[in-house]
């Protein structure tokens, strides 16, 4: 049982994050054509490096796993207060590199994540 508080960052799946961020350098791409067919540096486009800058930063500060005690909070951009989920209810734990996956209430989660973060949580997730 783990008694400190564990902050984890993740990425949801493969290819959830391959389109989240697909869209977030849209954005930027925008950003540098208006400011490329101006020829100038207008306000416009230093909205859109600002609304990159911040959309890059929620998508990265918003997605943590927190492990305290027998629970796992995931809190995600659209839930930032997160999902508590208790750890004797998580089943079918798999590990694979930079990817972790498990089941909770027949809902199957997959996060990448760097790997010794991986590995940690694993180890947690399976020494219920």
């Amino acid at each position: 049982m783990i008694t400190q508080k564990r902050k984890f960052l993740y990425q949801p799946n493969i290819t959830t994050s391959i389109i989240c961020w697909s869209w977030t350098l849209i954005v930027l791409l925008i950003g540098v054509i208006i400011w490329l067919e101006i020829t100038h540096f207008q306000e416009i486009t230093l909205g859109f490096f600002i609304a990159f800058i911040l959309l890059s930063w929620i998508q990265i500060h918003f997605r943590k796993l927190i492990l305290v005690g027998d629970t796992l909070t995931l809190r995600s951009v659209f839930h930032p207060r997160g999902i508590k989920m208790n750890i004797k209810d998580i089943s079918n734990v798999q590990l694979k590199r930079f990817q972790l996956s498990f089941n909770y209430k027949n809902k199957k989660y997959t996060f990448v994540l760097p790997n010794n973060s991986t590995i940690e949580l694993s180890e947690a997730l399976n020494n219920k």
